[in-house]
């Protein structure tokens, strides 16, 4: 059977056998790992190490090394033509007999370069783990290392493929001496969701060919093209998009406004009264015009696949050269001879070509690299189109399984989203009862006919407010099926802009909006981790509709400023300006940090909503928006917006069948994130209205909320039962749901006991854990901060090596852009939420710092043992705990600096005071690490001054004090 890649480990691991190998196997090529390669001068050598991948030559054209700084893995990059890379990483991991540290530190270096590898492509780990992992057919007692593996397996969602189900043979590969014990310590591990790709997984049993204590693993992989459909009408209407970036360089957007402009000179806007056909053809006018504009003067973008972008006039030319000199030699015979000439000028052509084409490719790469240079301290959107067109291809459903049903067929699976979407989007009336729902109909029903008969126009819009709007649209948005962006519209001119303000003034006067605005474009988006690909509910659903449908709703929302004194609820931080999740996760640690120096229990329950944007009940919303002052027309027109929606699926170029929306606001509309906040905004009140949960002094902390992720308080458990039931009735009145199993409580207490709870939601019991994560912070009910640390080194270091992946290398670009780039890019996401961690271990920060190194070194192409110190100073980097101070002294100037009524700034003064009353012997929490950095950095008085008097400086004001102290220095 013919074997395309081979792991393995060679007997003599070192340079000299490696050499000896690769020249003796002729259909191969190897690739390896040796002990000896920083001294291949010695011919012995002790240290242990050393691995090799063999490539056969039909798959070596395509196959490409990995730079992997370790002597324990080698790994190659498998490019096929029109299909996503796949890579094989060959490890070799410290034995038994080694200390377990060597063994932590390269299992994890292994982790670290699958996880930045897997944002690129499909990885395989082959080799020899040293380390037992279990399946459904393996089963043993684990040690430390089984137990490190197998969660970080678990956290990847990988598997090993001979102890599955589906595997064949032993699953024993390693037998020490005779008659000694067998194990399972070889393995192939990959991601769960690529077994669909493997079948025939065996382990050969004895042979008298195999004379190496270890059994071979065997597997064959299932390579499928992916088809591209060119038949369908997404593609034929809106694959042919502007190349806005080359109009702009020609000047050619001059051109595409002024054919607007003459498009749009002779038509004139409907005389009023105007009636749904005259908004309808009005509309239409200027989408045309919009269109043929497009068509006569803007570049579009053309993508042929087999022309790279660094096919320059002189590698054509040389390609085109050896195509000739390759016909002159098939016509003269096909003499495979050096001495022919037609044979000597066809292989010299085909070199010229090559060579050719790698200097074009050099030079391609070169003028990217030194565009971003350029870019990164000016204009970054250059730098993330680049990062972004290196990131791994979009995740693609190539199985779904719907109630039972797993749909294979592309169009299938098409009309199986178009299910999926459209029970989501039907009103579920089994979620409350039906004389709740008659009686908000009744109501509705005699709002809409109040709402008809009084007079309360919506204030026109004028000229200067939508062009405002227009200046400010972003670029590179998606759009709906007309095919018009934002682009569109900013650079259309004024009297497009002008039309679009008559089309806006006219609609809120008729209170009808044109039918193209009600249908949407749903795009499957999956959630990412390691959620099932094959569960429609791994997946969110993104509603693209019209660019000036949108731009209708901006012009809109300042409408809507005259709503209800409690809108939003103090508890609220979504969707705010100045406000954030972190916002939201202070103020739910420092309440819980206040109980717990007091010797109290405090109980948390995270409560998960079950698609909360999808299943918002319409006749509620407007029920909502009138109780909370939206009235007249502007009312009317919310009414008119959410009647008779309808929307599609869009899945690998193909639309599906349409179907109605009869709940639900858009993910992505403009309006969607404020009518969601009304909608849920009475459930926040009724929680601090019932007096119940938490109180920090004077404040009620019985909820902290960010949009639909709502964490409740409470000191006791009869207490907190009742805000439970409060929330399950108003979601039964309101026809929403919380989900049970989902959802989680978390017992803090500075007793040692055994903690039990028995909650319940729709009388199923609340799971009871020790952490849990709310609005993507780790929570911890002991305080205890490990596992949150150790995910920080280990995201800091995947998505470094993820990124340097994608091209910002140190051999192309400087490193103090790649530095730039890395700080961005992987400190925010590793680092996100350190404003609020504090009581650090001296342990966490080492292990912090040396991630910290770790990537300091890579980003200059420095070897792991080159000396710290000097790595951070080339770079002018300074050390991780400096960097986690400086976020907290700039969210502490932030909180400061929000308005007095905001919950967050008055938790924070709360504290502050009993910090400097010394309320309690030890306090704990964000104060007393914000007052341990402000004394490390000398900037006491800051806080101090505002204790004393609530007065803060500006960020301008210290940014000048600062340079002034320098100055005099």
């Amino acid at each position: 059977m013919l074997q395309h890649v081979v792991a393995l480990k060679p007997q003599q691991s070192h340079t000299a056998a490696a050499t000896v190998c690769q020249r003796a196997y002729i259909s191969i090529r190897v690739f390896g790992k040796c002990a000896d390669e920083h001294c291949p001068e010695k011919y012995s050598y002790s240290a242990r190490g050393g691995v090799a991948i063999m490539v056969s030559k039909t798959l070596s054209p395509y196959v490409t090394e990995l730079v992997i700084d370790s002597n324990r893995i080698c790994g190659i990059e498998l490019k096929l033509p029109n299909l996503p890379s796949i890579f094989f990483l060959s490890i070799y991991l410290p034995a038994i007999t080694q200390p377990n540290e060597a063994f932590v530190n390269e299992l994890e270096y292994l982790m670290d370069t699958y996880k930045s590898y897997s944002n690129h492509g499909t990885v395989y780990i082959l080799g020899d783990f040293n380390c037992k992992i279990g399946g459904p057919r393996y089963s043993f007692t684990q040690d430390r290392r089984s137990q490190l593996l197998e969660s970080l397996l678990i956290d990847n969602n990988s598997i090993s493929l001979h102890v599955q189900d589906f595997a064949k043979g032993p699953v024993c590969t390693f037998q020490s001496y005779e008659d000694g014990p067998k194990t399972g310590i070889d393995h192939i591990v990959t991601n769960n969701e690529n077994t669909r790709d493997i079948y025939n997984v065996f382990v050969p049993d004895e042979s008298i060919f195999n004379v190496s204590d270890h059994k071979p693993i065997a597997c064959t992989l299932l390579i499928e093209q992916c088809r591209a459909d060119s038949d369908n009408l997404y593609e034929s209407v809106m694959a042919d998009k502007v190349s806005w970036t080359k109009a702009l360089e020609m000047n050619s957007v001059n051109d595409y406004s002024f054919a607007v402009s003459q498009f749009l000179w002779s038509v004139q806007m409907p005389s009023l009264p105007a009636t749904k056909e005259d908004i309808e053809l009005y509309y239409k006018t200027i989408i045309v015009a919009v269109q043929k504009a497009d068509k006569e003067t803007l570049p579009h973008k053309q993508f042929v696949k087999h022309i790279k972008p660094y096919w320059t006039k002189v590698v054509d030319l040389s390609h085109k050269t050896m195509l000739n000199k390759r016909s002159l030699w098939i016509l003269n015979g096909k003499v495979h001879d050096r001495s022919d000439q037609f044979f000597a000028d066809y292989k010299h052509a085909k070199r010229t070509f090559r060579n050719e084409m790698d200097k074009a490719y050099n030079e391609h790469i070169m003028n990217i690299a030194n565009r971003m240079e350029e870019s990164i301290d000016n204009d970054q959107r250059y730098v993330w189109s680049v990062l972004k067109s290196r990131r791994k291809q979009k995740t693609f459903c190539r199985e779904l399984n719907l109630n039972g049903i797993t749909h294979t067929n592309e169009s299938e699976i098409c009309e199986a989203w178009a299910d999926h979407f459209e029970s989501i989007f039907q009103f579920d009336s089994k979620l409350t009862n039906s004389a709740n729902i008659n009686l908000v109909k009744h109501e509705v029903n005699k709002i809409r006919q109040t709402q008809k008969e009084i007079k309360a126009p919506i204030n026109p819009f004028e000229f200067e407010e939508i062009s405002n709007i227009c200046k400010s649209l972003c670029n590179n948005k998606s759009t709906g099926l007309d095919n018009v962006s934002y682009e569109h519209i900013k650079y259309g001119g004024k009297t497009l802009q002008k039309h679009l303000c008559n089309l806006f003034n006219l609609i809120i006067q008729t209170r009808y909006t044109p039918l193209d605005w009600k249908t949407s474009v749903i795009i499957p988006l999956f959630k990412g981790g390691n959620k099932n690909k094959t569960d429609p509910n791994s997946y969110r659903g993104i509603s693209l509709t019209s660019c000036i449908a949108k731009i209708f709703e901006k012009s809109l929302y300042p409408r809507f400023d005259s709503l209800h004194i409690k809108f939003p609820h103090q508890s609220q931080m979504a969707y705010q300006k100045e406000l954030s999740s972190i916002h939201a996760s202070f103020n739910l640690q420092e309440p819980i940090r206040h109980y717990i120096e007091r010797n109290s229990d405090v109980i948390v329950v995270l409560l998960d909503s079950t698609k909360a944007f999808d299943t918002v009940w319409h006749d509620a919303l407007l029920y909502k928006l009138h109780k909370y002052g939206v009235t007249g027309d502007l009312w009317l027109l919310i009414d008119e917006i959410y009647s008779d929606m309808r929307s599609s699926v869009l899945f690998n170029g193909r639309l599906s069948r349409w179907f109605e929306l009869k709940r639900g606001v858009r993910q992505g509309g403009i309006l969607s994130a404020l009518l969601y906040l009304v909608y849920i905004n009475d459930l926040l009140c009724d929680i601090e209205d019932s007096k119940l949960g938490c109180v920090l002094l004077d404040i009620s902390v019985s909820s902290s909320v960010q949009a639909d992720d709502i964490a409740l308080l409470s000191t006791t458990e009869k207490g907190m039962q009742q805000l439970i039931n409060i929330c399950q009735t108003y979601s039964e009145k309101w026809a929403f749901k919380f989900s049970p199993t989902k959802s989680n409580v978390l017992r803090y207490s500075k007793k040692n006991k055994n903690v039990t709870s028995n909650l319940t939601l729709y009388n199923d019991i609340i799971p009871l854990v020790t952490s849990a994560k709310h609005v993507g912070i780790l929570l911890n009910c002991k305080f205890r901060s490990m596992d949150q640390t150790l995910n920080a080194c280990r995201v800091l270091r995947s998505t470094a090596l993820s990124v340097l992946n994608s091209g910002i290398h140190p051999s192309i670009l400087n490193p103090l852009t790649c530095s730039k780039i890395i700080l961005q890019i992987c400190y925010s996401k590793a680092l996100y939420g350190c404003e609020l961690w504090n009581n650090l271990t001296q342990t966490e920060l080492t292990m912090l710092e040396r991630s910290h190194r770790f990537v300091c070194k890579i980003i200059q192409g420095l070897p792991k043992r080159t000396r710290s110190d000097k790595c951070t100073s080339l770079l002018g980097w300074f050390s991780v705990e400096s960097i986690i101070n400086r976020c907290k002294l700039l969210f502490f100037g932030r909180l400061c600096r929000l308005k007095s009524s905001a919950l967050p700034k008055r938790i924070m003064i709360s504290r502050l005071m009993e910090f400097k009353h010394k309320c309690v012997p030890e306090q704990l929490g964000f104060i007393p690490d914000i007052y341990k950095a402000a004394e490390k950095y000398n900037i006491t008085d800051y806080i101090v001054n505002f204790a004393n008097t609530g007065s803060f400086p500006s960020k301008k004001t210290l940014v000048n004090y600062c340079k002034s102290e320098y100055k005099c220095k």
